[in-house]
Order: C-alpha cells, then sequence, then structure tokens
C-alpha cells in the first residue's frame, strides 16, 4: 500500500472529495507548470509536489475562495522556491508565444536568445520603476494571472480601481518602453 492510498482511506469523507477536486485541476496544473518551467520532466515533478502540498495542507484551504486560484498560487511560490534552490533554468510565461499544446521543436538562434533575454530584462527594469500599486497590480495579472476579483480582494481595492490601474500601469509601461 502506497502512502497516497493510506492517506485516502484513512482520512475523512471530506479530505477525500478534497483530493478528488484538486485532481479536477491536474491538467490545468500541468501546462501552468509547463510554462512555468519549460519542459515535460520539471513540469510533472512540480505538477505532482504542488498537488501532494495541496492535499497535505487541505486544512488550510478556505472554501469560499477559489480553489484554481490557491492552487496556481501555490504552484507558482512552489516554483519560485525551486528556482532559488536549484537555480532551474526559469522561462518567463510571457516569452511562451505558443501554447503548450501548440509547442513546436523550433529553438531560437542564439542571437534571437540574447535579444530576448535583453528585452526581457528591459521590461522588468521598467516594471520595478513604476509605482507601487501600478506595478502591484500588473505582476498580479500578468505574472501571477490573478483575475480582476481577486487583484481586488488580495489589494482590498474595488475592482474598477484595479481596472483603471492596470490600464494606468499598461499605458506607463508602453510609454517607456517606446523611448
Amino acid at each position: 500500500m502506497n502512502s497516497n492510498q493510506y492517506t485516502i482511506e484513512h482520512k475523512t469523507g471530506k479530505k477525500d472529495e478534497f483530493l478528488e477536486r484538486i485532481l479536477e485541476h491536474s491538467r490545468y496544473l500541468y501546462h501552468l507548470a509547463y510554462r512555468l518551467t519549460g519542459n515535460q520532466e520539471d513540469a510533472e515533478d512540480l505538477t505532482q509536489e504542488t498537488m501532494w502540498q495541496a492535499h497535505r495542507k487541505s486544512d488550510k484551504y478556505v472554501y469560499e475562495k477559489s480553489l484554481k486560484a490557491w492552487l496556481r498560487m501555490m504552484m507558482t511560490n512552489r516554483f519560485r522556491d525551486k528556482v532559488r534552490k536549484k537555480s532551474l533554468k526559469v522561462v518567463a510565461i510571457e516569452d511562451q508565444v505558443l501554447s503548450p499544446t501548440q509547442v513546436s521543436q523550433y529553438t531560437p538562434s542564439v542571437e534571437e536568445q540574447v535579444e530576448q533575454k535583453l528585452a526581457l530584462e528591459k521590461v522588468k527594469n521598467e516594471i520595478e520603476q513604476l509605482p507601487d500599486i501600478y506595478r502591484n497590480v500588473l505582476i498580479l495579472r500578468h505574472f501571477e494571472g490573478y483575475s480582476y476579483s481577486e487583484i481586488s480582494e488580495a489589494l482590498q481595492i474595488p475592482e474598477g480601481t484595479v481596472k483603471t490601474q492596470l490600464f494606468r500601469a499598461r499605458k506607463m509601461l508602453k510609454s517607456r518602453l517606446s523611448n
């Protein structure tokens, strides 16, 4: 009997239902992990680790919140920790032009890779220069994948304000990058 079977058979019905709810998001989690890691093996590992951690920490989940968002945040944090610890190759989500189901065998040349890295560094530097509220809204929306309502809740500001600040942040960033 493996440890996973033990957990499922010996926990309350609530835990079993929770595990089923987590497993319903496994495909989404794998695609997110693939976009973060850039390869199948690391994506599978990250997905499995995230689901295991989520099940283990099920008592910390607030049922009124979005499970998908909670799992996404858990995966993103776990990935960041792994990058810090193991210096894994980071593939920014914004660099993935194709969706995971459309990934081709195209490998950019060294020159293209250098240009992409320089462009990404310029964007990151410009984002860091934005005022805090614009930077926070932009990061939560585009790097963390939060919805408007999730950003509203996280920053404790109205959803309309989130949209306005995001619009202004994008406009400011576009202006800075075009100079």
